[in-house]
């Protein structure tokens, strides 16, 4: 096989693909086509034929590929000339009932069928979508089959049916495909759990050199990308080893541009040739299928889907001529199945005794898409890379045809729809010599002004240049017309300047992403079913003004403390953030939940809504009927999974939850969270998790305004699902009870202080934190009483306050014995029964001291209280200094006297330069020490000292150098680096990061264990 042209080999079977001339004349390849045609395997031969005599019996097979544009043009060719009665096309059967608002006028691809996983099948990763392009066959056929009156089905397995046995295929491996139990690929098999046939990588399984520019993106493992998971992928053809000996002996790099060679660089002649392209791409997909076992095909479940598309076919051509558009792989076995050739026996055998009766029926929506999802260099497994340059390709074809009255069809249908209107037909017509060069010259000029947008100019010449090297290569490789790879390698041969290449993020690498990979974003009708979750979504993001008529990122820049309209926009982002949908994400500015940036007033979100938010909040429909809906049972799951985990540190857990629903605006639920985090803090025994659970409660608190917790929450009726299980007392707003819950948090926090104390060598950075949080809490905390008090706040107890405590923390009587955190006050915690100490505050003060002053408690920790102490005034200088001298004593462990310092550093770096008796102290240690055992503790002297700021190790240097007698430059070395170096060590960092969390060590990288 050969050149771009292809022809049925003279005296061969017909319906046969053989090798044609460069030209696509077919002139040049005709000598020895009948002995080329005689080494075919006896199989193909034998089912070539069939295909020809299920012609005669009105049975016409339309094998194709996915989002292909000269599959598509043969698809509306054969439609116009065989008028068929009955359009049979490969997908779910349920989506036959889709029909009306596929062919609605208002519906405008991409646009995609949505299946989701019932929980009978056991299945949990996600959506299966079916995408249609204007270039897609499929689409084309539905238009076209409505267009002459026929009627138009569906036949494939239903889609649950299909996501089982590949859940089963991927579980427990299948020969030839994956390991067993692993769902990886084998050597030399392709990857399990997707559809028999992918397109889009080479033959060798990596990504060509311009992968990125034409599809604008770095790879997307399809296992990590929800829109890989398609009903149309391809994975068989590209892994065919028949296809990768195709493709290096065509000199072509990859499977996509075997495919372009083949048949995208047709002439408009041969393009309007449908028998001669199905037939080629019979040919093309039959070699391939013959290089896999039926096994292999049976365990993916491949010959079940046969089975039925082919006995739907049967039931269909016995009332009359009947057309069948399925990806080319299966035609083959349609045939045999068809044609009762012994081949066909795996697939026939499967069908049922009875038949498959009516159509199946299911859960499906029709929801948009993009481009962006729709490009096979992005991760989807059947796209054509590059769908805005195919989209171009297509319309081209279009406008190469020209409309002529069509005949009615064949059918009943067919007359009632000659009676309705008259339907445009396409015959061809003479092509001008310009027409290749006009598509390539617009797209050229496209990227150009692409690049030009982004500070990468591209002059006239240049462009000129290109579509002159585009025509060249594709005539040193044969090709009647330029195809991608030439026009992409003619931008990198012309429009290429520096040393930055076409990389994804450089300009030219963005406009080529921007032109080739396409923009387009489909419509469908507004009354398109979609379930009430869907259409709440909507409606709250077009209320707050949000834009979501692209699938370009936006960005919101909102100052919701000081502006209405900006509340209730981040509200909705942030209602939509819980769910999880993927719709936007929080750049920028005070984050409640998380418990950072608290002080800043002005916050940036970036969303998006693309076709994968419609499908998450499909998939999320049966949490219920609307965006609070869902919102309130997610809450409940989350506090379930608390109440039923008993774990002893979920304090912060709960903490969480109440920050949720107080940001996203559930405030009426506020009662039952904040009892749930009451009933949690009496038996949280971890202190990090109180500590840190009360420092979000209060962040809620300093923003109560903006969050509208300063006013009493109005419970919503019965009946409408959102009724919180207890309110709080009679004027008390979510505002009091936040605080007084702090306050509460604090008493616990004093039974819990001597378990830092306890803290190892590996748990001793994670102790000094918590204290060092939990000080600065107190002293937060004793604040925010004081604003209540003087602002007429009740922040704890409406009786009596301690007389100069911290501002207004209730008094009740000494906590008991046994443990217990308090007495019961009933204005704390909202009426709840909360039991708080006597004076939190004070009594977490007073427990501080006391491990501050054990020389027992872990060095680090000691060290770090010590150090606050002294910042703060209440240890004095000689204190502090007698305190070091005694833990760097001479015949003092050297591990533990490092960790003392290093608990000083961490606390308060800055005192070993400003307190030159602390200095002196430290450094006589140092000096003493054994070289063995300044060896020894030397990693952790060192991690100790970065807590000084470059300019405080700098004034050290200068210390050291002068008691030293020498420079401190000599001391104080500067490592400088520049952006490569920087690279490099992300890089590296990255890496590491990766390593780790494959062993299970996430959390020492900083990330979720």
């Amino acid at each position: 096989m050969t050149g771009s042209g292809t022809t049925t080999a003279p005296g061969g079977p017909p319906g046969t693909m053989t090798a044609g001339g460069a030209a696509g004349s077919g002139e040049a390849g005709q000598h020895g086509l009948r002995e080329v045609w005689d080494l075919a395997p006896g199989r193909l031969r034998r089912a070539a034929a069939a295909v020809e005599a299920l012609r005669g019996r009105g049975v016409y097979l339309a094998p194709v590929r996915h989002h292909s544009p000269a599959c598509a043009v043969a698809v509306r060719r054969a439609v116009e000339e065989i008028r068929p009665a009955t359009v049979l096309i490969e997908g779910p059967e349920e989506y036959t009932r889709l029909l009306p608002e596929l062919l609605h006028e208002e519906t405008v691809p991409p646009v995609a069928l949505l299946s989701l996983p019932q929980p009978a099948e056991g299945r949990g990763d996600g959506a299966s979508f079916y995408p249609l392009a204007a270039f897609s066959p499929e689409w084309v056929a539905i238009r076209a089959a409505h267009a002459i009156g026929a009627d138009i089905r569906f036949c494939d397995r239903p889609a649950g049916e299909r996501a089982a046995a590949e859940s089963a295929e991927a579980a427990g491996g299948t020969p030839g495909t994956s390991e067993p139990g692993t769902g990886e690929p084998a050597a030399g098999g392709p990857a399990a759990g997707a559809d028999p046939e992918d397109a889009g990588t080479n033959p060798g399984g990596s990504r060509p050199a311009d992968a990125r520019p034409g599809g604008a993106g770095p790879d997307t493992a399809p296992e990590h990308d929800p829109f890989a998971r398609t009903l149309m992928s391809e994975r068989y053809l590209a892994h065919s080893e028949t296809v990768a000996a195709l493709a290096r002996r065509l000199g072509c790099r990859d499977h996509d541009e075997v495919w372009d060679h083949l048949f995208e660089a047709r002439t408009p002649d041969r393009l309007a040739d449908w028998r001669g392209t199905f037939d080629d791409v019979f040919a093309w997909a039959a070699l391939s299928r013959l290089d896999y076992e039926d096994e292999v095909l049976a365990a993916d479940g491949s010959l079940e889907r046969e089975a039925r598309m082919s006995a739907r076919v049967a039931e269909a051509s016995e009332n009359g001529t009947v057309l069948v558009v399925t990806g080319a792989f299966h035609t083959l076995a349609i045939a045999e199945a068809l044609a009762d050739l012994p081949e066909g026996g795996p697939v026939r055998e499967r069908r049922p005794e009875g038949g498959y009766g009516p159509l199946a029926e299911g859960d499906a929506w029709l929801i948009r898409y993009d481009h962006e999802r729709l490009d096979g260099l992005r991760g989807y497994g059947a796209g054509m890379p590059s769908p805005g340059f195919y989209e171009r390709l297509h319309a081209a074809h279009e406008r190469r045809f020209a409309p002529a009255e069509r005949k009615p069809g064949s059918g009943p249908a067919g007359a009632r729809a000659a009676k309705r209107r008259k339907a445009a037909a396409v015959v061809p017509v003479p092509p001008s010599a310009g027409d290749s060069r006009t598509l390539v010259t617009a797209v050229l000029v496209d990227v150009a002004r692409a690049a030009a947008e982004r500070e990468h100019q591209v002059s006239t010449p240049q462009v000129a240049s290109a579509a002159e090297a585009a025509a060249r290569l594709a005539d040193l490789r044969m090709r009647p017309v330029p195809g991608r790879t030439d026009v992409l390698d003619a931008i990198t041969s012309c429009f290429v300047t520096d040393d930055g290449g076409i990389g994804p993020e450089r300009p030219l690498g963005l406009a080529i992403a921007e032109v080739f990979g396409g923009r387009a974003v489909g419509r469908v009708p507004a009354g398109a079913a979609v379930p009430p979750l869907v259409r709440d979504a909507r409606e709250r993001v077009r209320a707050v003004g949000l834009d979501i008529d692209t699938t370009l990122p936006r960005t919101a820049r909102l100052d919701a403390r000081r502006t209405p309209s900006h509340r209730a926009r981040r509200q909705v982002l942030a209602l939509l953030d819980l769910l999880d949908c993927g719709f936007g994400r929080q750049l920028s500015g005070p984050d409640h939940v998380g418990g950072r940036g608290l002080g800043l007033i002005a916050e940036e979100w970036e969303y998006c809504w693309t076709p994968v938010v419609e499908a998450r909040l499909v998939e999320l429909s049966h949490l219920g009927a609307s965006v609070e809906a869902a919102a309130v049972t997610l809450l409940r799951q989350a506090e379930e999974e608390l109440r039923s985990a008993g774990a002893s540190a979920a304090a912060d857990g709960a903490a969480k939850l109440v920050a949720r629903a107080a940001v996203v605006g559930l405030t009426a639920h506020l009662p039952r969270l904040v009892t749930l985090l009451a009933r949690t803090l009496d038996t949280d025994r971890d202190l990090a998790s109180v500590t840190s659970g009360a420092r979000r409660l209060l962040g809620l608190w300093r923003s109560r305004v903006e969050l509208d917790l300063d006013t009493v929450p109005v419970r919503p009726g019965a009946g409408g699902g959102t009724t919180a299980d207890a309110g709080f007392p009679p004027g008390r707003t979510p505002a009091d009870e936040l605080l007084s819950l702090v306050g509460q948090a604090l008493a616990t926090s004093a039974y819990l202080v001597s378990d830092a104390g306890r803290a190892g060598p590996d748990d001793e950075e994670a102790a000094i934190s918590t204290v060092l949080e939990l000080r600065a809490l107190v002293r937060d905390a004793q604040r925010a009483w004081r604003e209540a008090e003087a602002g007429g706040e009740t922040a704890g107890a409406t009786g009596d306050r301690v007389p100069g405590s911290a501002g207004g923390a209730p008094r009740a009587s000494a906590a008991p014995a046994g443990g217990s955190s308090g007495v019961t006050v009933a204005a704390i915690g909202g009426g709840t029964g909360t039991r708080v100490a006597q004076d939190p505050a004070a009594s977490v003060a007073r427990e501080l001291v006391r491990l501050r002053d054990d020389d027992d408690a872990a060095p680090g920790v000691r060290g770090a209280l010590l150090a606050v102490g002294s910042v703060d005034g209440e240890v004095p200088d000689d204190l502090l200094v007698a305190r070091v001298r005694g833990a760097l004593r001479p015949g003092a462990d050297p591990a533990l006297a490092v960790r003392f310092l290093g608990g000083v550093l961490r606390a308060a770096p800055d005192l070993l330069i400003y307190t030159p008796e602390l200095f002196d102290a430290v450094d006589g240690a140092i000096r003493d020490l054994e070289p063995e055992a300044f060896l020894a503790v030397l990693p952790d002297l060192r991690r100790g000292f970065t807590w000084l700021k470059p300019t405080e190790t700098h004034k050290i240097a200068e210390r050291v150098a002068e008691r030293t007698g020498r420079r401190a430059s000599d001391v104080d070395v500067r490592v400088r680096v520049d952006e490569k170096d920087l690279a490099a060590g992300l890089a590296a960092e990255r890496e590491l990061a990766a390593v780790l969390a494959r062993d299970g060590l996430a959390h020492w990288s900083g990330g979720t264990p």
